[in-house]
C-alpha cells in the first residue's frame, strides 16, 4: 500500500496546475469582502464547492488507470484492489487536508468568529473533504472516460451547490425546494455551517454525522468497481 500511496503522491505532483489552483482558489475566496463584520457563511459555501472540484480533479487518476488500460497492467502486479484504492485515497486525502488547513488558517486571520466555532468549522470542513473524495469516486464508477465525466460533473456539481444551499443563506430557501434539498449531502454542510454560526453546536453534530455517512454510502459504492 505505502508503494501505490508514494506513486499516487508523485503523479498528484506532477499536475502542477491542479495543485496551483488549488492553493490560489482558496485565498480568493477568503479575499473576498464579507459585509458588516459576519461571519461569512457563504465562504465556506465557496470552498466547499472548491473541495468538490478538488477531489474530482486528483480522483481522475482512477479513470485515467481504467480509461488507458494502466488497470490492467497494474492487476498483473502483486497488489490487490484495497491496497491500490486505499493507497490512492490516502494520498488524495493528504493533499486535501492540506488545502483545508491553508484556508482554516487563512480564516483565523481574515474573518470573524469564536475559538469554538472555528474548531467546528475545521472538523466540517474536513469532514466534507472526505465526503467530496468518496462522491468523486462514487461518481467516476459511472464514466469510461475523463472527458465525459468532467463534462457531466461540472453541471452536476454547481447544481448541488446551489440547490444544497452553499451559494446563498439557506434562510431564503423556500421551503418547499428544502425539503428536496435535505437529500443531497451538500445541504447538510451548509446546514452545519448556519448552525455552528448560531452557537448550535451540539445540533451541528447531526450534520457531521449525516455527512459521515453519505461518505462511506459513497465510499462503499465506489469501491465496488475493481480491476477491469
Amino acid at each position: 500500500m505505502s508503494a501505490v500511496f508514494e506513486l499516487s503522491l508523485k503523479r498528484i505532483l506532477k499536475q502542477r496546475l491542479t495543485i496551483i489552483l488549488m492553493m490560489v482558489f482558496p485565498i480568493i475566496v477568503v479575499l473576498i469582502p464579507q459585509s458588516g463584520g459576519e461571519i461569512p457563511i457563504i465562504g465556506y459555501g465557496l470552498f466547499g464547492l472548491i473541495l468538490l472540484f478538488s477531489a474530482f480533479l486528483l480522483t481522475k487518476q482512477v479513470i485515467e488507470d481504467r480509461q488507458y488500460k494502466t488497470i490492467v497492467r497494474i492487476a498483473a502486479a502483486p497488489i490487490t484492489h484495497r491496497d491500490y484504492l486505499v493507497g490512492h485515497l490516502a494520498a488524495y486525502m493528504m493533499v486535501l487536508s492540506i488545502q483545508v488547513l491553508a484556508f482554516w488558517v487563512l480564516t483565523q486571520i481574515a474573518w470573524a468568529g469564536s475559538f469554538t466555532f472555528h474548531v467546528w468549522a475545521l472538523l466540517l470542513l474536513v469532514m466534507f473533504a472526505l465526503l467530496s473524495l468518496s462522491f468523486s469516486l462514487f461518481w467516476h464508477t459511472f464514466f469510461k472516460t475523463y472527458a465525459t465525466s468532467i463534462a457531466v460533473y461540472s453541471i452536476a456539481a454547481n447544481l448541488m451547490a446551489l440547490v444544497g444551499g452553499m451559494s446563498y443563506p439557506l434562510e431564503y430557501m423556500p421551503d418547499d425546494l428544502r425539503r428536496v434539498a435535505v437529500v443531497l449531502p451538500t445541504y447538510w454542510y451548509a446546514y452545519g455551517f448556519e448552525l455552528i454560526g448560531e452557537a448550535r453546536y451540539f445540533t451541528a453534530l447531526i450534520s457531521l454525522c449525516i455527512l459521515g455517512a453519505f461518505a462511506i454510502i459513497f465510499l462503499t459504492i465506489g469501491s465496488r468497481r475493481r480491476f477491469e
